[in-house]
């Protein structure tokens, strides 16, 4: 117990000297190939294996993303799994102890790696999205900005900018807005604005139209 105490705060340890400007709660898991932005949050058991997070982005608790490319300003709820491996299902079996060593099990047919699975596909998450608790996303899915995905949700498909998704499979429920002002929004590319700029304009963001009208006298 003891032991495994000290592994896990010499782990956040590392993590926090890593990326000094994001937070890391105790118990999350963040692998080499991995990188997190300025600002970003990991709540307890965050799994991340060979994927990036940009700024504002928070992912809860027991999460895990794989292969995966996460833009600013999204939220990510708990018990969420973005770009699980798939199994091959033209052999003889799909147990991976006949093709993948990598897996942590105490026994295996094959000294080599046998299946290059679909998730080295990446999954892109673009900004400012939001995923409800135990929502899955398979391998390869692009979820639009400013998407919504529901609570429960298995997302198998592209997701729209601005749609909301939900259900099993998900499916577009309705849009956030607008079609003027989803492609405003999505024309502006706001998320990329610097700090100072941001500030400046927050004020606005209770009020979508008001905020474009905004931009446009800046221009």
């Amino acid at each position: 117990m003891i032991i495994n105490c000290l592994k896990s705060y010499l782990r956040r340890w590392k993590l926090a000297k890593r990326f000094p400007n994001s937070h890391v709660y105790m118990g999350a898991s963040v692998d080499e190939k991995s990188v997190i932005s300025k600002y970003v949050v990991l709540f307890q058991n965050v799994i991340l294996q060979n994927t990036t997070v940009a700024e504002h982005s928070y992912i809860q608790k027991n999460t895990t993303l794989l292969n995966t490319e996460v833009d600013r300003f999204c939220s990510i709820a708990q018990d969420v799994c973005i770009g699980p491996i798939n199994h091959p299902i033209n052999r003889v079996s799909t147990s991976p102890v006949f093709y993948d060593k990598n897996q942590p099990l105490p026994f295996f047919y094959v000294d080599h790696d046998r299946f290059q699975p679909d998730g080295v596909i990446p999954t892109i998450i673009e900004a400012d999205v939001w995923i409800g608790q135990g929502a899955m996303i398979m391998p390869g899915v692009t979820v639009g900005v400013g998407a919504v995905i529901g609570a429960g949700a298995i997302v198998t498909k592209d997701v729209a900018a601005y749609s909301v998704t939900a259900g099993v499979p998900a499916r577009h429920i309705k849009w956030r807005f607008n079609e003027p002002v989803r492609k405003g929004l999505i024309d502006s590319r706001w998320w990329t604005f610097d700090e100072e700029r941001l500030v400046r304009l927050a004020p606005l963001f209770n009020e979508p139209e008001a905020f474009l009208k905004k931009l446009v006298s800046e221009n």
